[in-house]
């Protein structure tokens, strides 16, 4: 049985099989070129909505736990601190550094209240994943057959943005596409799967 996490991640996300169904067959008959170029950038947003909306839904999760920072792995208190270390950008004047101790401390006094921005660079490819999975302890070896797609549909979408019109996507790719990111979606739900069952959240013991 899924934790109750997986299952509203799916619940929020099922409207999106539906549309990534319908970029395989183009059902109003655009002109197919056309189309499969179209695809890309729709393909990468149903992607990166995928993973942000996922993240989101766990991070609500974590913070009805009420977790204290004694609680939880080193990793996640660098998440929960989220911009307070910006107070240390610059050259760090004394000021800088009360400012953010003083966050410090109330974070470490109080449960850890994890904010739900999602910082994906806009550009969720093999780098940003990678550095997402680490951050949350996910085995980021599991997306190694689907990762070099991943690449692709981030570097053609930003081209395509860029008004390149070079980028003559095949049908048979997209469909390809289509699969790789519907398999890291599974990936990815399987990992956060564990991370809640294994409570790989809370700290270890030494």
């Amino acid at each position: 049985m899924p934790h109750e996490v997986i299952i509203e991640i799916q619940e929020d996300n099922n409207w999106r099989d539906g549309e990534l169904a319908k970029f395989k067959i183009n059902p109003h008959k655009v002109d197919q070129q056309l189309w499969d170029r179209m695809c890309i950038p729709m393909i990468y947003a149903h992607w990166e909505g995928f993973f942000v909306s996922s993240l989101r839904v766990l991070m609500g999760h974590l913070n009805k736990l009420q977790l204290k920072p004694s609680d939880v792995d080193v990793k996640l208190i660098v998440i929960g601190l989220g911009k307070t270390y910006n107070s240390l950008s610059g050259k760090q004047s004394f000021d800088q550094k009360v400012d953010f101790t003083d966050k410090f401390i109330v974070i470490f006094e109080n449960v850890i209240k994890f904010k739900k921005d999602i910082d994906t660079k806009s550009n969720l490819n093999s780098k940003v994943l990678k550095e997402l999975c680490n951050m949350f302890g996910f085995n980021f070896e599991k997306f190694k057959d689907v990762i070099s797609d991943i690449d692709r549909i981030v570097t053609f979408r930003n081209k395509i943005a860029h008004g390149e019109n070079s980028i003559l996507p095949e049908t048979e790719s997209i469909e390809k596409y289509i699969s790789s990111v519907a398999e890291a979606t599974d990936i990815f739900m399987q990992e956060i799967d564990q991370f809640l069952s294994n409570e790989s959240y809370l700290q270890r013991a030494a």
